[in-house]
């Protein structure tokens, strides 16, 4: 089985999650990490509880949910119960990755963040292909390419059909393709969607880590590196996991066949929020980029070479 661990950023985006489609399409478990407010815990947690027991049991068969917060006492609950800090913190992406992470057992995992509907047996389809490839090369992953698909389409696609349909007609496009072109950019799309669909996925070509913007969705073994908990939310902080991966060695084979997609297509005009929380994060960044470089260089020396240069 291949298990996917899902991030959602807070929960402010919680209360808009709409999980169901997303474990829907997933026929593995799905490990979910919530990061919340230090106050009002328990009453906080009772609403998660309430709001994820609406869900059909079949979805909740496959569903955990893990909430992360603040403090500076024990999680026993008498401490939590009385905790009321308002401090208004910085989100913590990577340290909600990881406990996701941490409560998955499976041999292959899918890290993502929330809202992706995978393609019809993404999951099986993978395992298979994983089963064949990653058993002789444990130093590959399976990438999946991922789209965003506008907000005017009722239906997402799963299959790759009706997917290219609203790719030529441009109400689907490669993820963040209109907003940050590069960071999930394939080359040989034409070549992909070409490629007849079959039960059976197959590897379309194998390349390493050829720019550091680069982020793409893979499956892999559970063995990979966690995620640099040291990296600012906005700032490379997923990009950070491919650089350490790039360090080991690791090579990212294009699968044919499977796909994510994401409702809503992100336009140039909404980098400017980012950049503003970006700018006040800086100072944090090159610091971590700094403690990393230097771990990098300590650990993998006869690698730095053969990857591109880290930076924002």
């Amino acid at each position: 089985m291949i298990s996917c661990f899902v991030t959602p950023l807070s929960s402010l985006h919680m209360a808009n999650f709409d999980s169901y489609f997303q474990v829907d399409s997933w026929d593995g478990t799905v490990s979910v990490a919530l990061f919340i407010s230090s106050y009002d815990i328990l009453g906080k947690i009772e609403r998660l509880k309430r709001k994820f027991s609406t869900m059909p049991s079949n979805i909740l068969e496959k569903l955990s949910v893990h909430v992360v917060f603040y403090s500076n006492e024990t999680c026993r609950l008498q401490s939590v119960a009385y905790l009321n800090d308002t401090t208004d913190r910085l989100y913590p992406a990577n340290v909600v990755r990881n406990i996701a992470r941490m409560y998955v057992h499976s041999k292959y995992i899918l890290p993502t963040d929330y809202e992706f509907v995978f393609s019809k047996d993404f999951e099986g389809k993978m395992r298979a292909l994983a089963d064949r490839e990653l058993t002789r090369n444990p130093k590959m992953v399976l990438v999946s390419r991922t789209f965003e698909v506008s907000d005017t389409v009722k239906r997402l696609p799963r299959v790759k059909d009706p997917l290219y349909s609203l790719y030529r007609a441009g109400q689907a496009v490669e993820f963040h393709a209109r907003y940050y072109p590069g960071a999930h950019k394939i080359s040989g799309i034409d070549g992909w969607f070409a490629h007849k669909e079959s039960e059976k996925a197959s590897i379309n070509s194998v390349l390493k880590l050829q720019k550091a913007s680069w982020e793409p969705q893979f499956v892999s073994f559970s063995t990979i590196p966690l995620h640099d908990e040291n990296f600012p939310y906005s700032i490379r902080d997923n990009s950070v996991l491919r650089w350490e991966m790039c360090r080991q060695n690791y090579t990212f084979a294009i699968v044919n066949d499977v796909f994510m997609v994401h409702r809503g297509i992100k336009l140039p005009r909404d980098i400017a929020n980012t950049s503003a929380a970006q700018k006040k994060l800086k100072p944090q960044f090159k610091q971590a980029l700094k403690l990393f470089t230097q771990r990098m260089k300590e650990t993998y020396p006869e690698t730095a070479a053969s990857c591109p240069k880290f930076t924002a």
